[in-house]
C-alpha cells in the first residue's frame, strides 16, 4: 500500500536549514521509530543521507523531523503487528514558507 505523509517538526532544531540545503524530491528517506521518545511513544523520526559540506563530505543521515502524529500511530501499530515499510522518498517540499514543509511517499507491505 502507498501512503502520503507530512513530515512534522521542520521548523525546530536547525532543521529548517539542513532541510533547505540537502532535501530533494524523489531522494530516499529513513524512517526510525523512536520508542523511547518522551513526547510521543509512536514517534517515527524522518532521516535523510546526506553528503554535503555540512557534513564534511561523509555520508551521514540527517534528521528532518518526525512523521505527522495521527500517521506514526498507524504506522506503530501496523509495524508492531508484523508490517515492514519497502521504502520511503520525499515527494515533496516547499521551501517558500518560515520553515519547509516536506511531504514524503511511504510504500508498505499491509
Amino acid at each position: 500500500m502507498e501512503y502520503s505523509v507530512i513530515v512534522a517538526g521542520t521548523g525546530y532544531e536547525g532543521r529548517d536549514g539542513r532541510i533547505r540545503l540537502a532535501v530533494k524530491p524523489g531522494m530516499p528517506v529513513k524512517l526510525v521509530p523512536e520508542p523511547t521518545n518522551k513526547f510521543d511513544p509512536n514517534a517515527i523520526a524522518v532521516y535523510v543521507p546526506v553528503r554535503a559540506w555540512f557534513t564534511l563530505f561523509m555520508k551521514t543521515d540527517v534528521h528532518i523531523g518526525y512523521v505527522k502524529r495521527d500517521r506514526a500511530e498507524f504506522f506503530t501499530r501496523k509495524l508492531n503487528e508484523g508490517g515492514r515499510i519497502l521504502s520511503a522518498k520525499v515527494r515533496s517540499m516547499f521551501t517558500d514558507r518560515d520553515h519547509p514543509r516536506v511531504s514524503l511517499v511511504v510504500v508498505t507491505d499491509w
